[in-house]
């Protein structure tokens, strides 16, 4: 069974800003049931007690039981900002929802379980904004794909560790001029729906990895993969590199000219990335900076276009 986009994105709507339906939300070391806490704080469902995450006085966020009484809210606090920690749940409860069954509860080991999966593929890895909206743009990146998001500064998330610290899902874009959305737990966030900042980037402390499911991708045709497969010379200006394409929608490039049409990539590829056909046209992710490249048909060979304005040709060697 594939990945069922819609459902994880309908399950992510309803539970955006309260616990999820297995009754417990997670911290940074340790996990909160519900219903225990329904008992401590004497928050029965039946009088109308209702978790939720909300924004708290500093711009944080909190964890409550609250009631509508008149026309305001009472509430009584489950936890603080401090300690909250339950974005990979949330998102594990998401997917697992759409099909993609996953069940972590730290922010590394969620990513590295994405990047793991055989239906995932990592378009960009630790990108900057700029490289992460350029692919958002090419419409290859859908509502129900995943953000990790890896601090880079030192006063950034949990003392400035350098390491996966967040994770988000895609929700889309509100219209075409949009950016695009995500959601999340801890800030609790939904596309369009949030007191809290929810376009995808979320702030400048991060670099961010793009994590693609490809379930429904429509197949490249096979004339196409066929004609890319085997190497390509690319000029561009002064520059020169060397293709290797492979039909299963992978590409690797080098400054090394081959010799053969026998001869496979030597040594490490200078770069890798994906390519996808949308109609006439090919589409590659390069998966170190998030260079989005575009090849149009030009007679024997193909013209490219690189990140929407430095444009080159594309001859096949072999």
């Amino acid at each position: 069974m594939g990945y069922d986009r819609d459902k994880a994105i309908q399950y992510a709507e309803k539970y955006w800003d309260r616990p999820c339906d297995d009754g417990v939300f997670w911290l940074s070391n340790d996990v909160v049931n519900v219903a225990q806490k329904r008992k401590e704080l004497k928050a029965p469902e039946a009088e109308g007690w209702e978790p939720r995450f909300v924004k708290d006085i500093n711009g944080a966020e909190e964890a409550v039981f609250r009631r509508k009484v008149g026309s305001h809210f009472e509430q009584r606090q489950i936890q603080p900002w401090e300690g909250l920690a339950d974005c990979a749940h949330y998102l594990s409860r998401c997917l697992t929802t759409g099909g993609a069954a996953v069940n972590e509860r730290g922010v590394s080991s969620l990513v590295n379980t994405l990047q793991g999966r055989s239906d995932t593929k990592t378009l960009v890895e630790k990108a900057t904004k700029a490289g992460g909206q350029r692919i958002i743009d090419t419409g290859i990146f859908k509502k129900g794909d995943m953000f990790g998001y890896f601090n880079t500064s030192d006063q950034g998330d949990y003392g400035g560790a350098k390491r996966y610290t967040h994770s988000t899902m895609f929700t889309g874009k509100l219209d075409a001029k949009d950016v695009g959305r995500v959601t999340c737990h801890t800030k609790s966030r939904f596309g369009g729906k949030s007191e809290h900042f929810d376009e995808w980037w979320l702030n400048t402390d991060y670099a961010y990895t793009l994590i693609h499911f490809t379930s429904d991708d429509s197949p490249p045709d096979p004339a196409m993969a066929a004609r890319l497969a085997g190497w390509w010379k690319l000029t561009y200006g002064a520059t020169t590199e060397y293709y290797y394409i492979l039909k299963d929608g992978r590409a690797r490039y080098t400054l090394t000219a081959p010799k053969s049409k026998n001869e496979l990539m030597q040594g490490a590829a200078t770069g890798t990335a994906y390519w996808f056909q949308q109609l006439d046209k090919v589409t590659f992710i390069w998966r170190k900076t998030g260079t989005v490249e575009v090849w149009s048909r030009n007679g024997d060979g193909f013209g490219s276009t690189i990140n929407g304005s430095t444009t080159g040709k594309a001859v096949k060697l072999f």
